[in-house]
């Protein structure tokens, strides 16, 4: 694993920035270019480099996105996929371009030779993605019926897997701390599988407590705000073991649980999301749900590849397992 250290050395900051950027530390006075190329830093030194030699192609590739560049620093669920496409376009010689789906110029958007869409995309925006005719691949969300390949995680899996976890170790009483996205045109609320099963399976065991699950923004902001409220409302009876929607919410989360002197994870146990970068960075480390972007970037190059050299081939949904990576934030 990089250290801190490293990490300073690459980005070219002091240690003492790094770990203030890494926990989110709002108090710190950096612009967002520092800020990203730190980020963007921790998550690289994270990949192995491959020797194997790859075909080179001279494909050019958009990388829509769903989020503003603001809004990833907050969040890096989508940077972190980001960066795994980006590896491998990289090994194979592809090149790659970033934009907002706001940003997008019809005329410039035309030079591309395929396009790979990351994040929750309403109905208007799939189809107007769709308008330009290019060949597809979505990340994020199943848009079969578009004809569109696309690929997800499995996220309804480790749900379950944690709250078995819980209830083996004694925990029955289990919170959730959950984002709440909703896509930019449309404004429609984007479901969370995540949610749905954490409801679902602990209501199957008679364990559900609706007053247990806070739901916001992601980021770390809100998940302080959220474990503030949640530790102001339960008091003595706050859940023994919290589920949360995100890495960076979890940052939030924990720090609030320390500024209440709330043992993490003697009295209360927290497992979060996506195996960032950040949580191995935090104290206690984040057990997390680890997603494979890495593996992610591949399928949706390969998916791309295929779908350009075969514009009538059959779509297909690419669902990728995850990995919960066992740390020092639960028993």
């Amino acid at each position: 694993m990089a250290t801190i250290k490293d990490v300073a050395n690459e980005a070219g900051v002091s240690i003492s920035t790094v770990s203030r950027i890494l926990n989110f530390d709002d108090t710190l006075s950096v612009g967002d270019d520092t800020r990203r190329r730190v980020l963007e830093v921790a998550e690289k030194l994270e990949y192995k480099k491959r020797n194997k030699r790859k075909p080179k192609l001279s494909n050019q590739i958009a990388i829509v996105q769903w989020h503003t560049d603001k809004e990833e620093l907050s969040d890096l669920y989508y940077l972190q996929i980001q960066y795994g496409i980006e590896n491998k376009a990289s090994s194979m010689g592809a090149s790659i371009e970033r934009i907002t789906y706001e940003s997008i110029d019809k005329s410039h958007i035309k030079s591309f030779d395929g396009i790979i869409a990351i994040g929750k995309f309403d109905h208007t925006e799939v189809t107007h993605l769709k308008s330009f005719g290019l060949p597809m691949i979505c990340i994020g969300e199943n848009y079969l019926r578009y004809n569109l390949d696309c690929i997800r995680s499995d996220f309804e899996t480790p749900v379950r897997k944690i709250i078995d976890r819980f209830i083996q170790n004694g925990i029955e009483d289990i919170g959730m701390i959950a984002g709440r996205e909703i896509t930019v045109t449309e404004k429609q609320k984007v479901r969370d599988p995540r949610v749905e099963t954490f409801n679902q399976y602990l209501s199957s065991k008679n364990l559900y407590n609706k007053s247990f699950v806070y739901q916001g923004a992601f980021g770390p902001d809100s998940g302080f705000a959220l474990m503030s409220q949640a530790i102001a409302d339960l008091g003595d009876s706050l859940p023994h073991g919290f589920m949360i929607g995100s890495d960076s919410m979890a940052v939030g989360a924990l720090r609030s649980l320390q500024q209440h002197n709330i043992d993490v994870p003697k009295r209360t146990s927290i497992i979060s999301f996506n195996d960032v970068a950040i949580a191995k960075y935090t104290s206690p480390a984040l057990t997390t749900v680890h997603v494979h972007t890495e593996l992610i970037g591949e399928r949706a190059i390969e998916l791309l590849l295929q779908r350009i050299k075969n514009p009538k081939k059959v779509p297909e949904l690419v669902i990728i397992g995850t990995e919960l990576m066992e740390r020092e934030s639960s028993l």
